[in-house]
């Protein structure tokens, strides 16, 4: 029976806790420049962002290349393993992005639309709708992605697809 009291308290405790931190981090959050803003982003991000994006539509990866910190590093949060490290600098991304437009994946890639969602800091949030042209017709895949910023450079990418069952 002393066990059962135990569990309910530091239950109890628990719950109060996590309640207190959230009302404290939402009030610090709204007191900071560190705050949401919904389907905005600070002008030198979106500058960057926008210019690597048109970039990589070209398939352009010298364009590509410049708005890439020197250790840039892409992490995919879905699927078997993860999270996990895709790649990381900017010269092996390019090469990886040079292998996927040359395979036949990449090569069937038909463009993305993007969805701008919000900013916190040097963390830039959006929704990529990747189009694909396959035998079977196109299909559009969504991701998730967490993009954040150092020196104005694309520093960290967070990848998450939702599983599609």
């Amino acid at each position: 029976m002393k066990t059962k009291k135990h569990i309910a308290s530091l239950g109890l405790a628990l719950a109060c806790g996590i309640g207190v931190g959230a009302l404290s981090m939402g009030s610090f959050a709204q007191g900071t420049a560190m705050r949401w803003v919904q389907g905005e982003y600070p002008a030198a991000f979106e500058a960057s962002m926008d210019a690597s994006s048109a970039a990589f539509e070209r398939k352009d990866m010298e364009a590509t290349r410049s708005h890439l910190a020197e250790d840039f590093a892409t992490y995919e949060l879905h699927g078997p393993g993860s999270p996990k490290l895709l790649v990381k600098g900017r010269e092996e991304t390019i090469k990886v992005m040079n292998t996927f437009f040359a395979g036949d994946f990449g090569s069937s890639w038909d463009g993305a639309e993007v969805e701008k969602l919000g900013s916190i800091g040097n963390t830039m949030v959006q929704i990529e709708y990747d189009r694909y042209n396959m035998e079977s017709g196109q299909i559009t895949i969504p991701t998730f992605v967490i993009i954040q910023y150092k020196d104005n450079k694309r520093w960290r990418e967070w990848r998450l697809r939702p599983d599609p069952a």
